[in-house]
Order: structure tokens, then sequence, then C-alpha cells
């Protein structure tokens, strides 16, 4: 995909490579770490049930959030970058960081509807979860290559959520019940 810049968005280019923002998509892989912490403690969840109480916390946070909250040397410049991005790009990103939040959301609700404290996660409530820790990790991924430039990867990738899906969502859920 060939982008034509403006000149705004021209002139903060050369500053972008040094601030470990990707000069061509205007965005930073620091903003995976909100997502790995939440990947990390879910990957330990299913053996670790303790570990869902912490897990809960976990909160969406927009992407100038995440730097504005974090300690980014080049934070400033990293939300000026983002406001800047190309809508082609952008609107890709926030569309895969939708679907990250609305896994990670669902996955923390459905384990907060049980009482782990008392019993821990039944063997499929635990498979369960190690299945989205998967898909939230193929997410992760493709939000990686929107980062990197290769919208077109990440693009064939992105499916429009279905009925179907949403109904295998459901049914998903109730395993928690």
């Amino acid at each position: 995909m060939q982008i034509e810049y403006t000149a705004e968005q021209a002139a903060i280019q050369p500053r972008l490579a040094s601030a470990n923002i990707n000069p061509d998509t205007f965005l930073a892989t620091d903003y995976l770490n909100h997502f790995n912490e939440i990947v990390m403690l879910l990957e330990m969840v299913p053996d670790m049930p303790e570990l869902a109480e912490d897990a809960a916390e976990w909160a969406p946070k927009s992407y100038n959030q995440h730097f504005m909250d974090s300690g980014f040397q080049a934070k400033e410049l990293a939300v000026q970058a983002y406001n800047l991005a190309p809508m082609e790009i952008r609107s890709v990103f926030e569309r895969i960081c939708a679907e990250l939040d609305q896994l990670i959301q669902s996955t923390l609700a459905g384990m907060a509807a049980v009482n782990v404290a008392e019993r821990g996660f039944t063997p499929k409530a635990q498979e369960l979860i190690r299945m989205r820790v998967e898909a939230i990790q193929a997410l992760l991924m493709k939000l990686n290559q929107v980062i990197h430039g290769k919208l077109e990867d990440a693009v064939e990738l992105v499916e429009e959520p279905t009925e179907e899906s949403a109904q295998t969502q459901e049914d998903i859920d109730k395993l928690f019940d």
C-alpha cells in the first residue's frame, strides 16, 4: 500500500525512528505492552486460579492513554504521531484493538463469574482460557503487523464478526457458568 503523507506528517517523520516509533505507520510497539501484561497473567490463570483476581484489574486503555501513563521517553511524540497516523493504518489498528479489548473483557467476565477461590476452574474452563489466550496472541500478532507497516497481511487476517461467531462466543461463555 502506497501512502501519500501530508506536509504535517512528512515534517514529523524524521523524528520518529529514533524514538522507536515506526516512521511509516506513526505507531510504536510499546503499546503492545498494555496487552502483553494481561496475556502473561491469563497464561498462568488455568494453573494458578488465584491470579484471576489480579487479571480482573486489567482495563482497556487507548493508545494515547497508555503512553501518557507510561515511562516511555518520547510519550508526547508518540501521542502526536498517533494523532497524525494515516487513517488507513489507524482504522485497521483501532479495529484490532477493539477486538482485543472485547475478547479480553469477555474472558475476564467469564472468569469472574466462577468462584475459583473454592474450587478452581474446571478442565473445560482451563482449556477455554488457554484458547482465549491463543486468540488474543493471534490478534496481537496482527496488531504488530500493522505497527510494522504490514497492513495487507493484517487486513487479510482481520475478520468481521458474524452472527455465527457471536453464537459461538455465547456458547463459550456458558462454559464458565
